[in-house]
């Protein structure tokens, strides 16, 4: 598939983005012509996409999520409805309107992301300028009845596991789980309690992006997010287990710049 083409990106003001400790910018800011925001995988904050802010230019803007609950907001309640999160968000994104914002979602966080950008539409705020999906099935066939957050402690590692969904070292060290852990269980119960519901398409750029061997989600289901727009849509299928986005972060630099070219 060729990469879609994106409307030229302008600027709305000249004024720099507001602070928040929900929005961390990865990397200087330079001659910045659009923002990327960047939603972490379940339990995950902005170290996940620490490594993404050296492959991309520096007209592109990189913000990642750091919600409560993890890193430095770690004795934080985590958020565990998702009406509370998009509602928290988009009063963040208030105050970072001088760029146009393209969003990223990692696995869970693809979830949270779209939700967010159709809430942003529905309250009469700027839509989004592309939406990047990763390593994610879509929003209608995701298997919401598995209820991964209530499972006992041994299974619930065992999921994490089977589908390389949490490092291996975080999993194999008690104390460094017993870390993660409620964060991770917060995001899973914040999207398996989502009655998601289909709604209009969005007019916005779509690039979904997989792994050839990701058991976590299969070729079809990362397709199925094709049905939730009537803008462009390209799907890219890289080598690969779920950890591609650490090990292909070159190539998804690469594909997020290209796009976001205007």
């Amino acid at each position: 598939m060729t990469a879609p083409t994106v409307t030229a990106l302008t600027t709305t003001g000249t004024s720099p983005a507001g602070t928040s400790p929900a929005l961390v910018r990865l990397g200087p800011v330079g001659r910045a012509r659009v923002r990327l925001l960047c939603f972490p995988q379940a339990g995950g904050g902005t170290a996940t996409f620490r490594p993404l802010s050296c492959e991309l230019p520096g007209e592109i803007d990189l913000l990642a999520l750091r919600l409560p609950g993890r890193e430095t907001r770690r004795r934080e309640p985590p958020f565990r409805r998702m009406d509370d999160v998009v509602a928290a968000l988009a009063g963040e994104l208030d105050g970072y309107r001088d760029l146009p914002l393209a969003m990223f979602g990692y696995c869970a966080g693809s979830y949270t992301m779209f939700e967010l950008a159709r809430h942003l539409l529905r309250t009469g705020r700027t839509a989004p300028a592309a939406l990047f999906v990763c390593a994610s099935a879509g929003p209608v066939i995701i298997n919401r009845t598995r209820n991964v957050h209530l499972m006992p402690d041994q299974e619930f590692k065992a999921y994490l596991n089977e589908f390389r969904l949490t490092p291996e070292a975080i999993l194999a060290d008690p104390n460094l789980f017993g870390i993660f852990e409620p964060a991770i269980r917060a995001d899973f119960e914040v999207y398996e309690t989502d009655p998601f519901v289909p709604g209009d398409a969005v007019d916005i750029p779509f690039s979904v992006i997989g792994a050839r061997d990701d058991a976590s989600v299969a070729f079809d289901e990362l397709l199925e997010w094709r049905e939730h727009t009537t803008g462009p849509f390209t799907l890219r299928v890289l080598p690969g287990g779920h950890n591609f986005f650490t090990t292909g972060v070159s190539a998804l630099g690469g594909f997020i710049a290209n796009d976001l070219a205007g």
